[in-house]
């Protein structure tokens, strides 16, 4: 997955079932290291990505780190989940999920 993959999806995508975003919280226990590793590893994002992503995670409180399908997103969540990360699934604003 690339950083081109977290554009908000057009109303195409949407209507196919395409308005799903993953959703990482903040962690105060596990090393930033780490979350970077596990986004670039399981999430495929670069190191840069990644670590912008984790910065605002930890600015935020959240950070929306893919989107797409559902079933592909409660994949994200799962291998996510699978590293001790706090992640969720939520749907896109306007996507009609």
């Amino acid at each position: 997955m690339t950083a081109d993959t977290l554009r908000a999806p057009d109303s195409a995508a949407a209507a196919v079932g395409g308005g799903w975003a993953t959703i990482l919280w903040d962690d105060p226990v596990s090393p930033q290291g780490f979350v970077v590793r596990v986004l670039m590893r399981r999430l495929g994002h670069s190191r840069e990505r990644a670590t912008a992503l984790m910065h605002q995670a930890e600015r935020d409180g959240r950070a929306a780190v893919a989107h797409g399908t559902r079933e592909a997103q409660e994949m994200h969540v799962a291998a996510l989940h699978t590293e001790g990360l706090v992640a969720t699934l939520e749907p896109m604003p306007g996507a009609g999920a």
